[in-house]
């Protein structure tokens, strides 16, 4: 079985390195997968919707800070064209993550009466000051792999998927196992899979900590070269963290164990989009930055209808199963959570179908456009969620088909910019960033 997966993959895939780089990168994916859902269905029997409700609050609020944390430098790190210049631009990612998580831990102690008020939630409180922390930990995680990605280091990043789901599924267990049967254990379990995968993937990048060549550019160089990263890449991305981390937030008003129902249909079911999504992803970013005019129309069209094909059957079946199977795998307590599930399902496909071509238009540098889509994107389903006269179940319903009618809009979009790029070349090939 797995053996005929392979081979249909590699046919739908194309060439033979790409497909090694995809297969190679999706192995940790999968496993990270496999592990976080077979721990989900244990954790889901220690653990209450109420305390799933909790940390999801918590990650949904540290991961608008991983989002700003590097002010999307990281992205940056593949496209100088020395890896001398590249190491600088991680320096200054590594030094905006410091900064900003430092910030946000400061906020988060300040703002800890306020949140213990409003979500009516002490621990959550409490906890929360460690929420600096955890973003510091992914946002590191996050640049260190954009390196590894600029020399092709697949099985490093795949290594650290499976260790990050192995820490974090172990810790998790274990606390919940020993007592801790509150959001409490799983914030702390989070943190240490978290603190684990970070400390492997600096024992092996040394040459990131190494010193620079004298002669080179300065990180206020490299900042002032790539200040689109920060001006028009970051504000996108940080609509798009705050979309779906606001969505949980606004579940949240609801209450906090309907966030709970809702979170876990969220990761259960994106599960397969993880799979493959991360592999072709950061495979199809290192192919852009080397395209040259010409190629990126075939490029796009063609990741967008590999995943396609490669998703509307699981995404069918779940769609079919959901409300049966969610409440008979992980007990009678989860009986909202496929509803939620199969509501949620026509989103998830459409991501899987664009995610690839999400990073189109920073190497178009077109970086606006996208920007302009993420507020339109933002906005629409928060509205949604926040003025909605129904019941969260069928604004869910609503929500689901709304954002997949949007991610279809995107496409039509990224095939024009690829269009246009391939007709008038790229200001960064014309300047030499081409790595």
């Amino acid at each position: 079985m797995v053996s005929r997966l392979r081979t249909w993959l590699t046919a739908q895939l194309g060439g033979s390195r790409f497909v090694r780089h995809v297969m190679t990168l999706m192995s940790g994916t999968i496993f990270a997968q496999v592990v976080a859902m077979a721990a989900s269905l244990v954790l889901a029997r220690i653990f209450s919707p109420e305390a799933y409700g909790g940390i999801a609050i918590f990650t949904s609020v540290t991961g608008v800070i991983v989002t700003v944390a590097s002010l999307r430098y990281e992205v940056a790190i593949m496209l100088p064209k020395t890896n001398d210049d590249a190491r600088v631009v991680y320096r200054l990612a590594s030094r905006s993550i410091a900064i900003v998580c430092l910030l946000a831990t400061v906020v988060f102690v300040a703002a800890s009466p306020w949140v213990a008020d409003h979500f009516d939630d002490v621990a959550l409180s409490r906890w929360l000051m460690l929420g600096g922390l955890s973003a510091y930990f992914l946002a590191q995680i996050n640049a260190i792999s954009y390196w590894l990605n600029r020399h092709t280091r697949y099985r490093t990043i795949a290594a650290n998927k499976m260790q990050q789901s192995l820490g974090t599924a172990g810790g998790q267990i274990g606390l919940g196992l020993a007592g801790l049967v509150s959001m409490t254990g799983l914030v702390l379990g989070q943190i240490l899979g978290q603190a684990w995968a970070w400390a492997r993937l600096v024992r092996h990048t040394p040459e990131l900590r190494g010193p620079l060549p004298e002669g080179g550019p300065s990180v206020r160089d490299m900042a002032r070269r790539y200040r689109r990263m920060p001006l028009l890449t970051g504000p996108a991305a940080l609509l798009d963290s705050l979309r779906l981390n606001g969505i949980n937030l606004l579940v949240a008003t609801y209450a906090v164990s309907a966030l709970g129902q809702f979170n876990m249909a969220w990761r259960l079911l994106q599960a397969p989009v993880m799979v493959i999504n991360g592999a072709v992803q950061q495979v199809f970013l290192q192919r852009l930055a080397a395209a040259v005019p010409g190629e990126m129309t075939r490029l796009v069209r063609a990741a967008v209808g590999r995943s396609a094909a490669i998703g509307v059957v699981p995404f069918a079946f779940l769609w079919m199963i959901s409300p049966w199977l969610f409440p008979f795998v992980l007990g009678e307590q989860w009986d909202r959570s496929g509803d939620f599930a199969r509501a949620l399902t026509p989103w998830l496909y459409m991501q899987l179908v664009t995610a690839p071509i999400s990073t189109v238009f920073v190497v178009a540098e077109k970086q606006q456009r996208m920007l302009v889509f993420s507020a339109v994107f933002c906005v629409l389903p928060l509205s949604l969620l926040a003025f909605s006269p129904w019941d969260l179940l069928t604004t869910t319903y609503l929500l689901g088909a709304l954002m997949a009618a949007m991610l279809v809009m995107m496409v039509v979009m990224t095939d024009v910019t690829a269009r246009e790029y391939d007709r008038t070349g790229s200001v960064r090939a014309s300047e030499g960033d081409r790595p």
